[in-house]
């Protein structure tokens, strides 16, 4: 029961906020007489529509029928607004022009209406208006200011603009037939031909950052010597660089000892093993020295790990376990062949663990890291062959693949990052090098071409405005494909035959957002 109340009371709500809307300022209704008690809501009301504001649809446009167009200058459903389209009236209904609704539905006028909806709201029966109220379907309202369907006026309905499919668009309808020609509009049919093989992107050089290493340090201690420069190409294992480290000396140290423990316990060992075999020893004997032996190979076993981990080479610990005296210098080697193309090592810099004493690049091939405009990211996929120019070197091309398209684009630059791996060959392509990258295809599709200047951007997405007539255009959404030299691609949308704007587009898409900037449909 409470909410056949809530719908009644936000029903009554909506009659008489359209009733006072249309009443003058001056006018003095005995609207509180007419005004019958309604059921309080906890929600609060809409000063302007007597509607609670969780239900005003009227200052919410979330909350109106999805389908129906909205006149914004009356504040009304276009199928209700019988000043836009007085042809939706009926004429066999009883107007009433002071509050501008049907006789039959003006509670102010006729009291007793008011009186028959609570009848019929307490008795459950429903309540109409005789007769009913009409809804024309949206699609077939005509805009009689600009001679088109109501559906498709983006003057009157630029918010349609977002729901637009490609090849789809809204009409602008010019004030006269002559008025294109005065604002200099001018329309070109589109050049027809095949897609352009290549489509191009900026790019930028950067080193293969799975052939690049930023060599440190596993100990702390003070550089003795640097074996190797910036620039100098290094084959795997040379040495770079030898530190004094305390901590070396001690490791070696350290695994000396654990040899010399590792051999004793093994004696003993060995011992017990042959004494229990003559049943002399006793078996606790036996397992005791078996476990004391095979501490002393795991402990000689990590030590050993952590001189290979310092860079110690086999030979090294061969000459090592030979001598059994070791020494504190730490040798820095190149895990693999490349180019030093960093260099922070200094004789007598102290460094401690993790610190960048050299950066190693294998330099024969180079990352190319791409940015895609979102125009071209469903042509580009991976594995596709690209070819790289560059305008330092206008000479060198290379050619390259793709190998990896991020997952999301850039919301600052609206581009697709992607990565491209190209053959350093001759050692000419240096870190940093801005570069133009051509995507490589075999497939040639028919396309369309126009002037870049047609293009306009309509809530960010690609439109072009095709002439109807002399005082009628369309603003239609395309598919747009690569630019080059002032040319425009056109993928999809338009037609060989029909003609486009080329020349002072922008007029046209401020025509279109006009009614935002307080312009509305119908001028009284």
């Amino acid at each position: 029961m409470k909410n056949r109340k809530i719908i009644a009371t936000v029903f009554v709500a909506f009659i008489l906020s359209m009733v006072l809307f249309w009443i003058p300022e001056k006018a003095e209704l005995p609207l509180v007489e007419a005004m019958p008690a309604v059921v309080a809501l906890e929600d609060t009301l809409c000063n302007r529509h007597i509607l609670p504001e969780s239900q005003c649809f009227f200052c919410d446009p979330s909350l109106r029928e999805p389908g129906r167009l909205w006149c914004n200058e009356h504040e009304r459903y276009e199928d209700r607004c019988f000043i836009c389209h007085p042809e939706l009236k009926e004429e066999d209904r009883l107007w009433c022009e002071a509050h501008k609704l049907y006789e039959d539905e003006c509670f102010i006028c006729h009291p007793e209406l008011m009186d028959e909806f609570f009848r019929a709201e307490t008795t459950g029966a429903q309540f109409h208006p005789n007769p009913p109220v009409r809804v024309t379907p949206a699609g077939s309202l005509q805009c009689l200011e600009h001679g088109v369907l109501e559906k498709e006026c983006g003057i009157c309905h630029p918010e349609l603009i977002d729901t637009l499919p490609i090849g789809e668009g809204l009409k602008i309808r010019l004030e006269s037939p002559d008025a294109a020609g005065k604002a200099g509009i001018e329309s070109r049919v589109p050049t027809a031909g095949t897609s352009r093989p290549r489509i191009s992107f900026f790019g930028k050089t950067t080193y293969d950052q799975n052939r690049f290493a930023r060599i440190t340090p596993l100990t702390g201690g003070s550089i003795r010597d640097v074996l190797a420069d910036v620039g100098a190409s290094v084959s795997e294992g040379q040495l770079l660089a030898e530190i004094s480290s305390p901590d070396m000396a001690q490791a070696q140290s350290s695994y000396v000892s654990a040899l010399a423990e590792e051999a004793l316990r093994k004696i003993v060992f060995e011992r017990e093993e042959r004494l229990m075999m003559k049943r002399i020893s006793a078996q606790q004997d036996y397992e005791q020295a078996r476990a004391e032996y095979r501490m002393a190979a795991s402990n000689k076993e990590a030590l050993l790990q952590q001189l290979l981990n310092y860079g110690f080479t086999r030979k090294q610990l061969y000459n090592l376990e030979e001598t059994r005296s070791g020494s504190s210098s730490l040798f820095i080697r190149a895990p693999f062949a490349g180019m030093l193309v960093g260099r922070n090592a200094v004789i007598g810099n102290a460094v401690q663990p993790g610190d960048t004493l050299f950066d190693l690049a294998d330099i024969s091939s180079m990352w190319i890291e791409l940015s895609i405009p979102e125009s071209s990211l469903n042509r580009v996929k991976v594995s596709d062959l690209v070819e790289v120019t560059f305008d330092v070197l206008p000479e060198l091309s290379v050619r390259g693949q793709v190998t990896w398209i991020a997952a999301n684009i850039d919301e600052r630059t609206r581009m697709l990052k992607g990565r491209a791996v190209v053959p350093n060959t001759g050692l000419q392509l240096k870190q940093g090098m801005f570069c133009r990258v051509h995507l490589l295809s075999e497939e040639h599709a028919a396309a369309l071409f126009i002037s870049v200047d047609a293009l306009q951007t309509l809530n960010k997405k690609p439109f072009v405005f095709v002439k109807l007539s002399d005082d009628l255009y369309e603003a239609r959404r395309i598919a747009a494909g690569g630019r080059d030299r002032g040319v425009l691609e056109i993928l999809e949308g338009i037609s060989p035959h029909e003609e486009v704007v080329v020349k002072h587009s922008f007029t046209l898409k401020a025509e279109f957002f006009k009614s935002r900037l307080g312009a509305g449909c119908v001028d009284e």
